[in-house]
């Protein structure tokens, strides 16, 4: 039940674009009804207060969903598809909607910031929250906030279901070659370590150039959120007959993994197809370069939008950091006093940049 402003806005995080475009729907239709049948001015309260019993309610329909959720989780699935974050989840979903079976089909995504922030032994609570309040402390500023309202119960909740899947049950893993993506790819093969279920991977970024990419076009893609459904699907069917991990194989990914997990570094990037731990000021040099090469195509001493820049880094920076990171990292060299700040930090549409004098 949503009783304050703070309930609703935790709901509105947590909503889909069509529950967003029903619920406008629903207020218009309320409006419209009242404004034909009751114009006089003391059926206004009436009507606020209906308005507001929408508000009040919205969770229902969440609850009933999440209670035939469960129902549907509770039946065993015969194959479990894992990606790593919600956005390529979706487009997964969609292409495999079109394969026979979507009854018996469950879908995961691990959905974290893996390419920043520390790591450690994220199966153990203290851990895990020691890298929530990392992360949650340098990036709830953004004008999503996703991360801090999933909470650590969700990534709980996660570490549980992947660590418990069924030994009957196929598992792939999606994932294209970037640091964020690989080091998910890790984290999961160590949930699942202690899991006999045949395990199958397909490395988007490397399919897309081997099915897609021609003398004549040629595109490299560094994220799997970046991939249509139809070509994901197209790597599916590529991958069908594919053999599953071999133990060796496992146990070579599961030591990755803890290599990787005690690094002390804060970001990390591919290098030379290597995941490597780097400080978290790694891409500072990347992000001046960028400021300084706009400022060119600007009159003296104009600020530039922080969303520009960002979009130009994103654009040029051949690593998945993400736009939240690299935000933080603007704002740090503000602090430093390399650049200067007009505006407010509430999101990058907000406040401007500049180089300083």
């Amino acid at each position: 039940m949503i009783e304050n402003v703070f309930d609703f806005d935790q709901e509105l995080h947590r909503m889909h674009e069509d529950e967003l475009r029903s619920l406008l729907r629903l207020l218009y239709l309320s409006a419209d009804r009242e404004v034909s049948v009751q114009s006089a001015e003391e059926h206004s309260v009436h009507f606020a207060a209906k308005v507001q019993s929408i508000f009040k309610t919205l969770d229902e329909d969440r609850n009933r969903e999440k209670a035939e959720q469960q129902a549907l989780e509770a039946q065993k699935p015969r194959e479990i598809h894992i990606a790593i974050g919600e956005s390529p989840l979706g487009s997964i979903k969609v292409a495999m909607s079109k394969v026979p079976g979507r009854s018996e089909r469950r879908f995961y995504s691990m959905n974290d910031y893996y390419a920043i922030g520390p790591l450690g032994d994220l199966t153990n609570k203290a851990d895990l929250q020691r890298r929530h309040l990392w992360l949650l402390e340098k990036l709830y500023l953004s004008e999503h906030g996703s991360y801090a309202v999933q909470g650590m119960d969700e990534l709980l909740r996660l570490n549980n279901v992947v660590s418990s899947i069924d030994e009957d049950t196929q598992i792939t893993i999606w994932y294209a070659n970037n640091a964020h993506e690989k080091t998910g790819l890790l984290y999961a093969m160590h949930l699942l370590r202690n899991r006999l279920a045949p395990v199958y991977l397909i490395e988007t970024s490397a399919l897309y150039q081997e099915l897609f990419n021609t003398s004549e076009v040629q595109h490299d893609v560094l994220r799997t959120g970046e991939i249509f459904s139809e070509k994901l699907l197209a790597m599916w069917k590529h991958c069908v007959n594919a053999d599953p991990l071999s133990l060796e194989e496992r146990r070579q990914m599961e030591q990755e993994w803890v290599n990787l997990a005690i690094q002390p570094g804060l970001l990390r990037l591919m290098k030379d197809g290597v995941i490597q731990s780097v400080s978290e000021d790694g891409i500072d040099e990347f992000i001046m370069q960028k400021v300084r090469e706009l400022t060119l195509t600007r009159q003296p001493g104009e600020f530039i939008k922080s969303a520009r820049i960002v979009g130009e880094v994103l654009g040029h920076l051949e690593q998945a950091v993400g736009d939240d990171f690299i935000q933080y990292r603007l704002r740090h060299l503000v602090l430093q006093g390399r650049l200067e700040m007009e505006g407010k930090p509430h999101a990058m549409r907000f406040y401007s940049i500049r180089l300083s004098p």
